[in-house]
């Protein structure tokens, strides 16, 4: 079954590599987490846009309040809380009909 929601964050990060290693390290964020994407500017190496596929509205919404994800946000060096979108998958539109 594929997840039905998303919980989608755009952020400049201080160091991408060090930012990437921590990301590898801890590969699922919350229990629900059924996938992670990474995508990186190909404009800007520092700015990232992580997608986080969910398995409940629920699910996302814990993460972003999770004191666990803020100290994750301070061991990556983000000292800005970026804004984060959660939405639910309402089209699949990659194989029209």
């Amino acid at each position: 079954m594929t997840a039905r929601y998303r919980l989608t964050i755009i952020h400049s990060v201080p160091d991408y590599e060090r930012w990437a290693t921590l990301i590898r390290g801890n590969r699922r964020p919350v229990d629900g987490a059924v996938g992670m994407t990474v995508c990186r500017s190909i404009d800007d190496p520092n700015e990232v846009m992580v997608n986080i596929e969910l398995e409940s509205a629920e699910l996302a919404r814990d993460l972003v309040s999770s004191p666990n994800f803020r100290e994750l946000l301070d061991r990556a060096g983000i000292e800005i809380y970026p804004p984060v979108f959660v939405g639910e998958v309402v089209d699949d539109l990659t194989n029209p009909r």
